[in-house]
Formats: structure tokens, C-alpha cells, sequence
């Protein structure tokens, strides 16, 4: 088929002087029905035959549904004009067209569903302007129209504002709908009024920019300048401080000298400079091995860090066992406890006192932990056992163990 910018040029009869207008016509697509549909209204409005779509006429040799016809077969392409050819009226043509081009009303309103999302989903990019944006809005209006839904204008403003991006217009945004009646105002107002508000933007970004980048070179030419000063001043010592500045208008760089007869005074030996000197290299080398494996040092030092450890021990209450009777050695199984503890530091075979930190009791109390570690027993059948992370409580009266741990 024809491009979108294909047109059929129509010659109606000749005016009055022997001069002939010439109409352009659209040429139908497969994509670009809606405004060639919008175009040939107008088109056919023109030549004064658009009633004949409208109102089918009673005879195919009427003069108007000639002219009709003729200004559609020569805008539509050859496949659908052989399509169309046998119906002997403009207004059938026009309705098989747009059959063709709407589908049935389930597909019509299928598409209406799919536009309509479309526009509620659309929101203006950072890169986009204000014409390009209110350019798509207005291009879904117009297709809702034509699917037969019609974007009322306050929706369409409302609509509009909202989708701006927020940090760039949010100060306009909120001046225009405090200052004016949105279900009064007009598509092409807020458009207007946000253009010039872009454009008033660009040029102060603009402005911004241009004084960025004056500050950033004259910042870079000091830079240069400095740095320029300060090697011109450097100057290279041999032995008695000699100065390598030359004698002549110009200066030599003690890179171009011949050092074969240059002494350092500081090591004694012929052949480099200062910065060259093998020994110097060398104690640098050394100061910055020192410095890494001091750093090492440190690191390892804050890791070295005691173990802190608060315990919630919500549903154990020692005070329920701490009883007289005189009797040592008596651990009690709670299977409200979710850790073994005891307060006497001679049960451990081994401990760890680097583990410190709080334990609550169900009762409110909360009592310091001094340390974690295991208790080697002897059991009922004379097996030795070990019983680990048990934690040393001081203050705690009882020895408690947990039936939870255990299993």
C-alpha cells in the first residue's frame, strides 16, 4: 500500500476565468484510517457532496454521489477498490470502507478498551517537551472520538498536569489549578501556559550551564598554572647544592642533562638525581611495607572483640527453684528455657569469661552473664558425657537446663 503522505489530487470542474482548484485527497492505509477518515470528510465537504454519505441518495446517477465516488475511489488503494467497486452508491462505499477499517463492535470496542488504557498508562518523559507530550494525549482523544468515546476536555487537562514530571513542573502545576477552574479551562490553555513555562526553564538551564562551564575553565586554568609554576620553581641538587637552572633565557629540565657526572650528595654515587636514587627507592619501598602491615595489625586488633550476648528468657523464672533444702548438685529440666545456665563457675571443665552480656528472666529480673562454656559429667550407666554452651550466671541460684538445647 501507499505511505501515509501519499495523496490523490481530485480537479473539480473549472472555475469561473478558466482557473482549476485542485483538492488533495488522503490515501488510505492500513494504519492510518482515523485521519483519512477525518481528511475526506472535510474533503468531500468542500466539493458540497458529503450529504450523500450521510443520507444515501435514491439513485447511483445522482451528480453528487458521482463526485462522491470519484473522490473516494481515488483515495483508497486498487485491492479495495476492486472490493468496493460493485456498490453502486458513495454512502455503501463509505460504510464498506469503514467496516473494513473498524471491524464489528466487539473489535471496536476491544480497541476502545486497549486506547483507553493507553491513556490512563501514558506519562510524560523527562526527554519529551510539552508539544510532544499534549501531542499524544490529543492524538488518543482524537481516536477515542472516532471508536465513538469522547475525552471530555476537563478530563483531558486533568490529565495532563498529572502526568508532568513532578520535580520539573510541580511549581506550576500547583499555581494553575489554585488560580484557575480546570473543568473550565481548555486543552489548549494549559498547553500554552506550560510552553511558555518550559521555555523559561530551558533558558535559565541554559544560562546555568554557560556559567558551569566558565567557572570549570577558569578553574582548570589556575590548576594549569599553578602546576606550571610550581615545576618551573623545582629545582635538582648535586653535591653543594648546585642549582641544574640554566644560565641562557631559557630553562633546561634536568631530565635532558647528562648524568654521568652527577653526584648525589646524599648516597655519594654518580649517574641519578634525587628522585632516582636507588637507596632512596629502597627506604620508601620499606616505609610503605611497614605502613600495610601496621594497617594489617590494626584490622586484626578490632576484630579481637568480646562475644556480648542479651538472653530473653521470657518463660523461665528461677525463683520457682530456688528451694532450701540443703541439697548440691541438683539441676532442674525447664522446658521454658531456651538455654542451660548455672551460677556455679566449679561445674565447667572448661570456660570462656570473654562472653559477657545480660540474661531477663520471666519474672523482671535481669541478671549479668560472666562467661560460656561446657561441663563434663558422669551418667546414670557411667558413661562420660559433655554437656556445651552453658552460660555462668554469677547471681543465678539454680542450675538450669534446657530441655529444648538438649534435644
Amino acid at each position: 500500500m501507499a505511505g501515509d503522505s501519499d495523496l490523490a489530487i481530485t480537479n473539480p470542474k473549472p472555475r469561473e476565468g478558466g482557473n482549476t482548484a485542485s483538492i488533495q485527497c488522503p490515501m488510505l492505509t492500513a494504519t492510518n484510517y482515523t485521519v483519512w477518515a477525518i481528511r475526506m470528510e472535510v474533503a468531500l465537504g468542500v466539493h458540497k457532496v458529503w450529504d450523500v454519505i450521510e443520507e444515501e441518495v435514491e439513485t447511483s446517477s445522482n451528480e453528487k454521489n458521482k463526485m462522491a465516488l470519484a473522490l473516494i475511489f481515488q483515495s483508497i488503494p486498487e485491492a479495495l477498490v476492486l472490493q468496493v467497486g460493485g456498490l453502486k452508491t458513495a454512502k455503501k462505499v463509505w460504510e464498506a470502507i469503514k467496516s473494513r477499517n473498524m471491524g464489528a463492535e466487539r473489535v471496536k470496542e476491544a480497541r476502545l478498551q486497549t486506547l483507553m488504557s493507553e491513556f490512563e498508562r501514558l506519562r510524560m518523559k523527562e526527554s519529551e517537551t510539552i508539544d510532544e507530550f499534549g501531542g499524544k494525549l490529543a492524538e488518543i482523544a482524537s481516536k477515542a472520538a472516532a471508536l465513538g468515546e469522547t475525552i471530555e476536555e476537563p478530563k483531558l487537562v486533568k490529565k495532563f498536569l498529572k502526568s508532568l514530571p513532578r520535580q520539573k513542573f510541580i511549581h506550576i502545576v500547583a499555581s494553575i489549578e489554585q488560580m484557575l477552574d480546570l473543568n473550565k479551562t481548555t486543552f489548549d490553555d494549559i498547553m500554552g501556559r506550560l510552553k511558555a513555562f518550559e521555555e523559561r526553564v530551558r533558558d535559565e538551564d541554559e544560562n546555568q550551564e554557560d556559567q558551569s562551564k566558565l567557572m570549570y575553565a577558569n578553574t582548570e586554568r589556575k590548576t594549569n598554572q599553578s602546576t606550571h609554576d610550581n615545576t618551573s620553581n623545582t629545582r635538582g641538587r648535586g653535591r653543594g647544592g648546585r642549582s641544574f637552572r640554566g644560565r641562557g633565557r631559557g630553562r633546561s629540565s634536568y631530565e635532558e642533562r647528562d648524568t654521568s657526572n652527577v653526584e648525589y650528595f646524599r648516597c655519594d654515587k654518580l649517574g641519578h638525581y634525587a628522585q632516582d636514587c636507588p637507596d632512596r627507592l629502597a627506604r620508601l619501598k620499606l616505609q610503605e611495607a611497614q605502613e600495610e602491615e601496621n594497617g594489617e595489625t590494626k584490622k586484626a586488633d578490632d576484630l579481637m572483640m568480646h562475644e556480648v550476648v542479651y538472653l530473653n528468657e521470657k518463660n523461665c523464672i528461677p525463683s520457682n527453684f530456688e528451694t532450701n533444702t540443703g541439697e548440691e548438685n541438683i539441676w532442674y529440666l525447664d522446658n521454658g528455657a531456651s538455654n542451660h545456665m548455672t551460677g556455679d563457675q566449679r561445674y565447667f571443665s572448661e570456660i570462656d569469661n570473654s562472653v559477657t552480656g545480660k540474661v531477663r528472666f520471666g519474672d523482671d529480673s535481669r541478671i549479668d552473664i560472666k562467661g560460656k562454656g561446657s561441663i563434663s559429667f558422669v551418667d546414670m550407666n557411667g558413661e562420660s558425657r559433655k554437656m556445651s554452651d552453658v552460660y555462668f550466671i554469677p547471681d543465678l541460684k539454680s542450675n538450669i537446663i534446657s530441655l529444648g538445647q538438649a534435644t
